[in-house]
């Protein structure tokens, strides 16, 4: 019998290779290029029964709308494959219990097409409905997609593979090849964003909605599947008798503010992402200013003001409950912080300061994961020798964090997921995009481009529309998970609460300029973009 099991199993293998191999002449091929990588040790795979249809529905159970779903020629590997299709709104469900199988994690991979534009298009697979890892497909056209449902924790030798498709609009997706393998790795998918300007807009008078009624904007993200979110701290914002600290009013973005998100959003269950920025005012690659209070301090003085603001303001955080799960020390910090004295012509100093910024966070928290975050996703050689010098200086931290924008980086998703295995490997660290933004608009209401004057790359792929950011960030959940051994932690969207509302704006008496980019519309109401948060995990 073990003898049987060992055949069947260097089958599924060779199988699998040959697939990729004559990927054109099946049409089983994924889509984007894939890295030079080490070889690793031969996966073990398990066969779904009938996973690839080419008997029919047996083994299948079918739930809903049965006529959306059928049978047909034309598969990824073999002849046949599911299709779900339907012209009127509806919602089926295919599945199977998969059972004989060694406890611990799996991951499910299989193969789609997709033509986009479903309420939810996705497979799930777990032993039970709470501890079940979703997929949503993205539109694919008609070119057969690699994916991956990561992280499935099998228990009592079983686990429930589910198709699940929902749709308003006339849309259809197939697929084919669906096989467990095992793993190792856990992988728990972040999933959230940005909401620092959330009191900012509330107390201007911004409400958010959800099918026409009026919701808490924590709660509406909750509910959609966001398990994290991001506070970016200042360290005296609104005080009008330093600039750049009067850019913002009195009360947003400072301490006090931080705590009060930072509750409301533990007590929705979220994880947090905690951004210090070491500066009265946003930072970012060229602009790394100083706090005011900081001016004038000697390089030994102003690593310990660093140190202490940053332990004082994590125990200030764990004291009330909301200790952060991860932490970022600076924000796009390419050319160094605390400029000039840690900029990029003394590096030393900066990872310094950053193991400084580390030591302050795992002193108050030693499971908080500490970050370091660059902008310009894709850029090999800009990570390559960023964080080669932080190697050299000692720099202490535990994930590389990373800005993604189409706009400014002109990097599709697949683009990215190359990049990530390629730094990933070299340097041997998690990843963490902390920030990712698509206009589901061409232009602000004012009729002028935003921040991001058009999608980069996708324009001529998806549309500035709701539909066209949906697509986007299903692409990009999907790219995420074909990652190397889950490398790519999840996404952190910004800036996804910042709606238009009279009066406000990036800063004092400006326009804001990112209305055009968030999950909400203009007027507050919840786009379609949230059902990708709330079908992935």
């Amino acid at each position: 019998m073990e003898n049987k099991r060992n055949k069947l199993i260097m089958t599924i293998r060779l199988l699998s290779v040959g697939c990729l191999l004559a990927g054109f002449a099946y049409g089983c091929s994924d889509s984007g290029p894939e890295p030079m990588v080490d070889p690793t040790p031969p996966v073990v795979i398990r066969q779904i029964p009938n996973g690839g249809f080419e008997e029919g529905f047996q083994g299948w159970t079918i739930a809903g709308d049965n006529d959306a779903v059928k049978v047909v020629t034309g598969g990824c590997e073999g002849a046949s494959a599911l299709l779900c299709e339907s012209a009127a709104p509806c919602q089926v469900s295919v599945s199977q219990t998969v059972e004989g199988l060694e406890d611990g994690l799996y991951d499910l991979e299989f193969y789609y097409k997709n033509s986009g534009g479903q309420t939810a298009s996705y497979v799930a697979v777990g032993t039970t409905t709470d501890s079940r890892k979703m997929t949503s497909l993205q539109a694919s056209a008609y070119t057969w997609t690699r994916s991956y449902v990561r992280g499935i924790q099998v228990a009592g030798g079983k686990c429930t593979v589910s198709i699940q498709y929902e749709s308003e609009r006339e849309a259809w997706s197939r697929l084919d090849r669906l096989n467990l393998i095992q793993t190792e790795k856990e992988f728990n998918l972040l999933k959230g964003g940005d909401i620092s300007q959330l009191s900012y807009i509330e107390k201007m008078g911004g409400k958010f909605y959800e099918n026409g009624q009026e919701k808490d904007c924590i709660e509406i993200l909750k509910d959609n599947g966001w398990n994290i979110v991001r506070l970016r701290l200042y360290n005296d914002p609104g005080n009008a008798d330093h600039s750049p600290s009067n850019r913002l009013p009195k009360g947003v973005q400072d301490a006090e503010d931080v705590l009060k998100l930072a509750k409301r959003a533990k007590q929705a269950g979220m994880q947090i992402q905690l951004t210090f920025h070491y500066s009265d005012y946003w930072t970012n690659p060229g602009t790394q200013y100083k706090p005011h209070a900081w001016e004038g301090l000697n390089y030994d003085n102003l690593k310990k003001a660093l140190y202490d603001f940053t332990f004082d303001f994590m125990n200030r955080m764990k004291a009330q409950g909301t200790t952060p799960e991860f932490v970022s020390v600076g924000n796009e910090t390419n050319a160094g912080l605390l400029f000039p004295d840690a900029n990029y012509e003394h590096y030393d100093r900066a990872a310094e300061l950053f193991s400084t910024g580390y030591d302050a966070v795992k002193a108050v928290s030693p499971d908080t994961k500490v970050i370091i975050h660059l902008s310009n996703c894709g850029d090999k050689s800009l990570y390559s020798y960023f964080f080669g010098e932080m190697a050299k200086f000692g720099a202490k931290y535990d994930i590389i964090g990373t800005s993604y924008y189409p706009f400014w980086t002109g990097k599709t998703a697949g683009e990215m997921r190359e990049w990530a295995n390629y730094i990933a490997q070299k340097f041997d660290k998690d990843i963490l995009i902390m920030e990712t933004g698509y206009n589901w608009n061409p232009t602000l209401p004012s009729g002028y481009p935003g921040q991001l004057s058009d999608n980069g790359p996708y324009n001529s792929i998806y549309s500035s529309s709701p539909l066209g950011q949906k697509n986007f960030m299903l692409e990009l959940f999907n790219e995420m998970k074909k990652v190397n051994d889950g490398r790519v932690l999840g996404c952190l969207y910004w800036d996804p609460v910042f709606i238009e509302v009279p009066g406000v704006g990036w800063e004092l008496g400006a326009e804001n300029l990112v209305s055009n980019t968030t999950l909400f519309d203009f007027s507050g109401n919840r786009l379609e973009v949230l059902d990708t948060f709330k079908y992935n995990n």
